[in-house]
């Protein structure tokens, strides 16, 4: 699905992501993580064409992805939730949720059965929610549009327990589809639970690449400092 091969990116001359290589199956969950400050969502943005790309390569669905060109993942079926969630304020969450749908992709899960808000709030300008609100119509938005790859930064933020088990069930169910899934979250541990694969990154690289099991949690904590 994605490979990439000694990835370097950042923001005109600085450096921030490091020679980064990794795998993404099909079907497959896996987490990115680091402490903060160890280039995460750069190393996200630089994927998809929104920071500079410095070298290395990315190939999605056997083609080569060219630099700078934030729509190529876009119409091959990837779907970045960024940091700053990436809804359209002026817009009613009904007119976000549009804009994200993709002719002839129906999604293993409706995002209005996992975020009933986004009914509710159907008529409502996305700018006038609140944080948590935006973090879900935002998680929403990946899913309508993620029919090859998902990939969400900070996936936690703002959200209810309650809402976020709801959340990791769709992924689950989209992966299940054969749909990738690279996820980016302030609670490591946590999400540990429920990805299959682990990936750390420090001071720009990526220093481990392994499946989630006893053995790889015990590094983390020794890399990340879990408290």
């Amino acid at each position: 699905m994605l490979n990439v091969q000694a990835l370097s990116g950042g923001y005109g001359q600085a450096s921030v992501v490091r020679e980064a290589s990794f795998d993404i199956g099909d079907g497959e969950i896996v987490a990115l993580v680091g402490r903060n400050g160890m280039g995460k969502t750069t190393l996200l943005r630089t994927l998809f064409g929104l920071a500079d790309r410095q070298g290395g390569e990315i190939v999605f669905d056997g083609r080569p992805v060219p630099p700078n060109r934030p729509d190529v993942l876009a119409r091959r079926g990837a779907s970045l939730m960024p940091e700053d969630r990436g809804v359209f304020p002026a817009l009613t969450v009904e007119e976000n949720l549009t804009l994200a749908t993709r002719k002839s992709f129906t999604p293993a899960v409706d995002p209005r059965d996992v975020f009933p808000l986004l009914t509710e709030h159907r008529r409502q300008p996305a700018g006038t929610l609140s944080g948590g609100q935006k973090q879900q119509l935002g998680i929403a938005r990946a899913l309508l549009a993620g029919r090859r790859l998902i990939v969400v930064d900070e996936l936690s933020q703002g959200v209810q327990p309650s809402v976020l088990r709801d959340v990791v069930d769709a992924l689950g169910q989209a992966a299940s589809t054969g749909v990738s899934v690279l996820v980016v979250d302030q609670h490591p541990d946590q999400t540990l639970d429920w990805c299959h694969r682990v990936l750390v990154m420090e001071a720009g690289r990526v220093v481990l690449d392994a499946p989630v099991v006893a053995e790889t949690r015990r590094r983390c904590h020794e890399l990340l400092v879990l408290r």
